[in-house]
């Protein structure tokens, strides 16, 4: 299985994709779209095309590390400097006169941020975000994240919507829409309707859930997975045990004020990290740990942005009794055994 390319030449774009890239670069503009239609995507492709173009200097910020690194790994297969991607935290210590700024997940910005980021971008500043994956609301006053309805208020730049979902399928998507407090329409915008339903699996223990991903990846032989977790204490005891058990793994996380990150998107390794570490990321199999109740306590925002990692396939895995926040859904729309697929798969 290989995995999906978030780099896509312009024939392969939808015609609001196509819509996008076709504004002159040297206007300010808002991107918004639904977890997957396509915003990294379309920001790589205008960091591209200033580059290739020789149209000035650039520079895309991301808020997290991880999906910085999700870049990087995307300008090395297309020759472009890694060094034009940037995280928030580093670059706002040392911001410089940038010809155009191309800020991803706008919406984990606070309208400070995104001042700071005007005034320093000389010919345009690209927001690309959707106020659905905004999970740092809980922070207050001026640190406090401007959704995009906020942001195209103060900002007065124009507006594009992306409409398509590209990422998610419809099975996983009627899933998803449970869970999202914008009650945002994921199904209508579903362009694929995928292979399998998410599978919701109970478990007596934590280690029967992790013994059991260890299973399902060496047996499916996937090559592209996430595994997610909500706090950065499970994302370490997770790899601790994967890597003890004989998965390769690699992992981010924070330990106090230091940082473990040993993510490399080269490789088909297993990639462990938080709920908030994976915005902006996708996989091809994403598998979430941990769901019982008090671990998605005040994590329902950074859950559905979990969910929405997949292209293909979701593994949602407790023990005991299933949360609160997934017993409102359907019961036809997800699985809850998961050997009857293996056997199909198989």
């Amino acid at each position: 299985m290989s995995k999906k390319n978030f780099y896509i030449r312009e024939s392969e774009m939808d015609d609001f994709q196509r819509k996008v890239v076709n504004r002159r670069s040297e206007n300010s503009l808002i991107v918004r779209g639904c977890a997957g239609s396509g915003k990294s995507v379309i920001a790589f492709w205008r960091l591209h095309d200033i580059v290739s173009n020789n149209k000035g200097t650039v520079q895309i910020v991301v808020y997290t590390k991880a999906l910085k690194d999700y870049f990087v790994e995307g300008c090395r297969g297309e020759g472009i400097d890694p060094r034009l991607i940037d995280y928030w935290y580093h670059w706002r210590q040392n911001p410089y006169p940038t010809d155009y700024i191309l800020v991803d997940e706008a919406q984990d910005f606070s309208e400070r941020d995104i001042a700071m980021f005007r005034s320093y971008a000389q010919k345009a500043l690209l927001l690309y975000g959707d106020s659905s994956q905004q999970i740092y609301a809980f922070r207050k006053g001026p640190d406090a994240p401007a959704n995009m309805e906020e942001i195209q208020r103060f900002t007065q730049f124009p507006t594009e919507q992306l409409v398509f979902n590209h990422r998610l399928p419809a099975q996983i998507a009627r899933v998803a829409e449970f869970v999202n407090a914008e009650n945002d329409d994921l199904v209508s915008r579903c362009k694929d309707e995928g292979d399998e339903k998410p599978y919701f699996l109970s478990f007596n223990s934590r280690e029967e859930q992790l013994n059991t991903i260890i299973h399902i990846v060496r047996s499916r032989g996937l090559d592209d997975v996430g595994i997610l977790l909500p706090k950065n204490d499970q994302a370490r005891a997770t790899a601790q045990y994967l890597s003890g058990n004989g998965l390769n793994v690699e992992a981010k996380y924070n330990e106090g004020q230091s940082s473990h990150n040993t993510l490399n998107f080269a490789t088909t390794n297993p990639k462990i990290m938080t709920y908030h570490s994976a915005k902006g990321l996708q996989f091809r199999a994403v598998f979430l740990p941990e769901c019982e109740n008090p671990a998605l306590a005040g994590f329902l925002e950074p859950f559905y942005v979990a969910m929405t990692r997949s292209y293909q396939s979701l593994y949602i895995l407790y023990t005991g009794q299933m949360p609160a926040v997934l017993q409102r859904i359907p019961r036809d729309l997800y699985e809850t055994d998961i050997r009857a697929r293996e056997t199909e798969v198989l």
